[in-house]
């Protein structure tokens, strides 16, 4: 059940739907196996960032199917120092 914002620096209850965004994450089994024969099962989870939060940060799946939390603005490159030649 989803409680609070899924940033671990906020602690933003969640009361309503409206306000932020939900997301569904869907992981393929490490060994896929069938139930009644039928469908392979899948692991569902569920995620919500508060209204502020999903403003500025999404979340990223990682290779080992942990979700995080990360920034939508990727970090800006280091700004070059022009320096002028000593005369």
């Amino acid at each position: 059940m989803l409680s609070k914002c899924a940033n671990p620096a906020c602690d933003t209850p969640l009361h309503y739907l409206r306000e932020g965004k939900i997301f569904k994450v869907e992981a393929a089994p490490n060994v896929p196996f069938l139930v009644n024969g039928l469908k392979p099962v899948r692991k569902v989870e569920h995620f919500w960032l508060c209204g502020p939060c999903s403003e500025t940060m999404t979340l990223q799946i990682k290779p080992v199917g942990d979700v995080e939390v990360v920034s939508k603005v990727p970090a800006a490159p280091p700004m070059l120092v022009r320096r002028a030649a000593a005369s």
